[in-house]
């Protein structure tokens, strides 16, 4: 039986988040920002952690944050122009939720996604 060592973050605010978009990959990431934004500017950003990992925004309701339990991992593929959704909630086993959404749909599908958990 393997023994579980977590992979923990601690999560960043909502605005280090927003900077760090907007500074580090210099509007190439406008969609993840728009993201970013629409949690700050919710009751999202009172219930939600964050923290990002290159490219990925990584979602939880914990801090810190497992990035391999109860973690939604969600990026934004610049050349498909996709969102790609993965929610791991426990270690060991594969991904519960995976999605992939056209350009326009990402917020809607992150608002219903958070409906659909119950976060």
């Amino acid at each position: 039986m393997r023994k579980y060592q977590s992979w923990t973050a601690k999560a960043q605010t909502w605005d280090y988040i927003e900077n760090r978009y907007i500074d580090d990959w210099q509007g190439k990431h406008e969609r993840i920002l728009s993201l970013v934004q629409h949690i700050k500017n919710s009751d999202y950003k009172d219930r939600l952690f964050g923290s990002t990992s290159m490219d990925k925004l990584v979602i939880s309701i914990y801090d810190p944050i497992d990035y391999r339990k109860e973690a939604l991992h969600i990026t934004f593929d610049l050349w498909s122009r996709k969102w790609h959704f993965e929610y791991i909630s426990m270690p060991f086993q594969e991904p519960e939720f995976i999605r992939t959404y056209d350009e326009e749909r990402g917020i809607e599908k992150f608002d219903n996604f958070i409906k659909m958990i119950k976060w």
